[in-house]
């Protein structure tokens, strides 16, 4: 079923009484009271297709977004994409094409810096991706791209620097939450798909190391930035879409924190709130702002592209909905998720010690081809499913596919 919400909106109508009638019956004359409808306000029902959204607009008033979660550079995953002349990533993509190919737009989180040789080539904890990695989320389809992550300073503001240089480089649609000055870190980036203006909004928790100036990283604590960018983009866009890097590591939990600022971010109008950080999928929620306006919350879409212990973090998928632009404001709809699955070998000698740059033969899939993958993993398809139904709770449907 799909899941449609628009903003209410209230229509006065009043109409004139109707004309009397006069009817004889029989021996006598009977004559009919005066009928009236008086004037009252009607609330708009929420529709229950998307036949009721595209009988209001047309269709270049409106796009699909899809969303990739937690892109971790480790050293296996860099050391499977060697080539003899460099990286390729590509490879890793190719199974689950399928599942972007109805995408308009596709955001991304890269989650590392992609600076290149000249800082150092390093998975965890202090990550620093080849300048091909970039390349070939982009080649993958990444437009929208998430630079405001705990791991972004990892390197330095040079690191920074070149990891801005390497993505804008690739011409995405946006990129957005690390900067190379204040003026920056001030200025709204937006994008245009269909006839709608977008205004795309970026911001993290902390950082693991030390943040270089005030301005390298966007955080979502620094409430008088939040409500500077969050102002203009309400103002100058048809449609507000804000990433955030929050929340516990490895919780399928939502804290008091992501609570708070997705309440603030729905209070200033953000339409769509794209969650980012703890690796593992977390509940989809619609957040009620101060005025009415309701916000679409991914709390966590969890890992994409990693080689992470965990089963639940092995454990990701493709987030998608659609943006549609009415006289009324912009309606979100057909919100879905389609499940993915990471898997990898690892002998048992080497992972009982914990010698991670062993691991091979790293696959990503989606969730129905992966099957035979998860038997390593000690768990089933049917497992995945039912969990991934679980984390991402009942308030909005979800589909996952097939």
């Amino acid at each position: 079923m799909t899941m449609i919400r628009r903003f209410s909106i209230r229509k006065n109508r009043s109409l004139a009484a109707i004309a009397a009638m006069t009817i004889i019956v029989a021996a006598g004359l009977v004559t009919y009271a005066l009928i009236y409808r008086h004037a009252q306000n009607a609330k708009v029902d929420v529709p229950e297709s998307p036949a009721d959204i595209s009988d209001q607009s047309t269709p270049e008033s409106s796009f699909v977004m899809s969303a990739m979660g937690d892109m971790l550079a480790h050293d296996s995953v860099v050391q499977q994409a060697k080539t003899a002349d460099g990286y390729d990533f590509s490879p890793y993509f190719a199974s689950i094409t399928p599942l972007l190919q109805n995408s308009d737009v596709i955001f991304c989180n890269p989650e590392t810096t992609s600076a290149g040789a000249e800082y150092g080539i390093s998975g965890y904890p202090t990550f620093n991706a080849p300048t091909e990695f970039a390349r070939d989320l982009r080649k993958a389809g990444c437009d929208v791209i998430n630079l405001a992550s705990n791991h972004i300073s990892d390197k330095g503001q040079a690191a920074l620097h070149a990891t801005l240089d390497v993505w804008e480089a690739e011409k995405p649609l946006a990129i957005a939450g690390a900067n190379r000055s204040a003026d920056e870190q001030h200025t709204v980036q937006y994008f245009e798909k269909n006839g709608l203006k977008v205004a795309f909004l970026a911001f993290a928790d902390f950082s693991n190391g030390p943040v270089p100036y005030d301005y390298s990283l966007n955080s979502y604590h620094d409430e008088a930035l939040v409500r500077q960018l969050m102002k203009e983009a309400r103002e100058q866009a048809d449609a507000v879409i804000v990433s955030m890097h929050w929340g516990a590591e490895d919780s399928h939990e939502v804290n008091e924190d992501q609570q708070a600022a997705a309440q603030l971010l729905a209070n200033l109008g953000a339409d769509v709130i794209i969650g980012t950080g703890p690796h593992v999928l977390q509940p989809v929620r619609w957040v009620e702002g101060e005025d009415g306006h309701k916000t679409l919350v991914w709390y966590s879409i969890g890992n994409m592209l990693s080689s992470q212990l965990q089963i639940d973090e092995l454990t990701g998928g493709v987030a998608t909905f659609r943006l549609v632009k009415q006289e009324s404001g912009v309606v979100i709809s057909d919100i879905r998720f389609a499940g993915t699955f990471m898997s990898y070998e690892w002998n048992e000698a080497d992972r009982q010690a914990q010698i991670l740059e062993t691991r091979r033969n790293l696959t990503l899939r989606p969730l129905a081809d992966a099957e035979a993958d998860m038997q390593y993993f000690d768990t089933t398809l049917e497992d995945r499913k039912q969990s991934i139904r679980a984390w991402l709770g009942d308030d909005v449907d979800v589909t996952i596919t097939p």
